[in-house]
């Protein structure tokens, strides 16, 4: 047995003896010398490059493995049944979604006009602002790109839905303005008649999804000109884009209720109920 170990090692024994007699030989001849000294530079060379192409394969192995696991859907269990259940086909279990969402819903309606405005600016169209307090003929926004002009309404109704009456008013202010194409927007959606008109006549009608997805396609979680007017809880005159303040009726049919009132006054008397009505200007 012992025997048979030796002879197992034969080779590396050999390699030994050899590598001295090389190593005993090139230190009286020159060329040998130049030769392993050649050899050993080749072989650290290729060492380092084997250690940095593993070194790479790893890093780009890890960068799939991380990709991957962060583009996988989220899961939990149904405690009833103990069946996994896909958190990726609900909207609001992306935290982007869910505070646009929110936001939107609790802004005043001033505000949702302007990041109505400031997307659609964003999407690279040129947005002319006719909303507000003051007469705007039906119309909210002007967008224009490639020569083609589009009308915009804007309404914060988050509970009712946009009728057939609604749809013919913005149609006969589309008609007045010379305008062929418009874009009603609203939280809520919209009878099957009043989708119908809208269609037969260029009219698009945006619900609050919609209004979401057009968030989310301009990345509206990373600019901070969007981020600033959706977190923005400062309410702001309509007429005069003044700060409005929560003021405290002393007289008239309501006295000792609240109300938003404009800090320009008496420059500006443009006033809005604390909860604004579903369906304001």
């Amino acid at each position: 047995m012992k025997r048979g170990r030796r002879n197992d090692f034969d080779w590396v024994f050999s390699a030994i003896q050899l590598l001295g007699v090389l190593a005993a030989f090139s230190l009286i001849y020159a060329p040998l010398r130049q030769l392993l000294v050649q050899l050993g530079v080749m072989a650290i060379v290729l060492a380092l490059f084997a250690l940095l192409v593993g070194t790479g394969i790893l890093i780009v192995r890890l960068a799939f493995r991380r990709r991957n696991s962060m583009s996988a859907p989220l899961r939990v269990h149904d405690l009833s049944t103990l069946e996994p259940v896909e958190l990726e086909s609900h909207p609001c279990h992306v935290p982007s979604l869910c505070s646009f969402t929110e936001r939107l819903r609790t802004m005043d309606w001033f505000q949702f006009e302007k990041i109505v405005a400031a997307a659609y600016r964003k999407a690279g169209y040129n947005v002319t602002r006719r909303g507000g307090a003051n007469p705007d003929g039906g119309i909210d926004l002007i967008l224009q790109k490639d020569g083609e002009q589009i009308a915009v309404q804007c309404k914060h109704w988050k509970t009712r839905d946009v009728g057939v009456r609604v749809v013919r008013e913005f149609l006969g202010a589309l008609m007045d303005a010379g305008l062929k194409k418009g874009v009603f927007v609203t939280l809520c959606g919209s009878t099957g008649e009043a989708k119908q008109l809208a269609e037969r006549h260029g009219i698009e009608i945006l619900n609050e999804t919609a209004v979401v997805k057009m968030l989310e396609s301009i990345d509206a979680s990373y600019d901070p000109q969007m981020l600033a007017i959706l977190n923005d809880t400062t309410k702001y005159c309509p007429k005069c884009e003044s700060v409005m303040v929560l003021r405290t009726a002393a007289q008239g049919p309501n006295p000792g209720s609240q109300f938003w009132g404009c800090s320009n006054y008496p420059g500006c008397r443009f006033t809005m109920p604390v909860s604004p009505v579903a369906g304001a200007p």
